[in-house]
């Protein structure tokens, strides 16, 4: 377990991510995921996960699911441990839920093996998936790819979360929408959950985070997502994932078997 007790696993075949938090106090603002569908498994403690303006609090052994698109925040006043699960929406659209669960347990169980995780953890995290109704459910959701309303907004979010780097003013993006500045702030957060800025950003961190994998220094990465400050990079880098990006990069490895 590294530094702020946080450890990423990407199984690159399966298409899943393996988050493990243990005895965490990180919190994270609200945000989405655009390409995943996330399963969170709480092993101890307690976290407040607020989505669509509802406040839950999970405790342990308890279960919840976020859909891509779906801005949520997690908060806490207490020590907790994770386990969370990041699916490719692809994936999760496309294949049957026994397959996503036998693919799940064949990464905690490569997990168990190379990174010595409390067994008692995985089982745990075993045990709830397969109880639970809710994961099963999943494979009835169709709207992972709905589109909104507004065609130009539809067209921004995937140049957003294809190109983040690319420089768009808020006075451009309006005036391309025909609207004003204020109105078309509103009109995207409204379908997106996040502002346009919100938006961008985060995806500029998931970039970044992507790039992180290979062997680009933190300034190739900052440069390469859109920022011309390292120190502004570095901090909405650790805002928005919980560590300072070289932590992140040592906290994580790719699985291939």
């Amino acid at each position: 377990m590294t530094a702020n007790n946080v450890r990423y696993i990407y199984h690159s075949k399966m298409g899943i991510e393996l988050v493990f938090c243990e005895k965490s106090t990180i919190s994270y603002p609200t945000h989405n995921h655009v390409s995943v569908l996330t399963i969170g498994i709480v092993l101890d403690g307690s976290i407040m996960l607020t989505a669509h303006n509802d406040v839950r609090t999970y405790g342990k052994n308890q279960f919840f699911i976020i859909s891509p698109y779906t801005p949520h925040s997690i908060s806490t006043h207490t020590n907790y441990t994770l386990l969370s699960l990041c699916i490719d929406k692809n994936i999760a659209a496309h294949c049957a839920m026994d397959k996503i669960r036998s693919n799940i347990i064949a990464l905690l169980t490569s997990v168990l093996t190379l990174e010595k995780m409390n067994q008692y953890h995985v089982l745990q995290s075993l045990n709830h998936l397969s109880s639970d109704p809710a994961f099963y459910s999943l494979a009835a959701r169709t709207d992972w790819h709905s589109e909104g309303q507004n065609p130009f907004i539809n067209n921004l979010k995937r140049q957003l979360e294809l190109h983040p780097e690319y420089k768009y003013s808020i006075e451009e993006m309006a005036k391309n929408a025909f609207t004003s500045k204020y109105h078309f702030i509103r009109s995207f957060k409204a379908e997106v959950g996040l502002t346009p800025h919100q938006f961008q950003l985060q995806n500029r961190i998931r970039k970044a985070q992507r790039l992180m994998h290979n062997t680009e220094t933190i300034t190739e990465v900052a440069l390469t997502t859109g920022f011309c400050d390292q120190s502004h990079f570095i901090k909405q880098f650790e805002k928005q994932v919980g560590l300072p990006p070289l932590t992140y990069k040592l906290s994580f490895q790719t699985v291939k078997t």
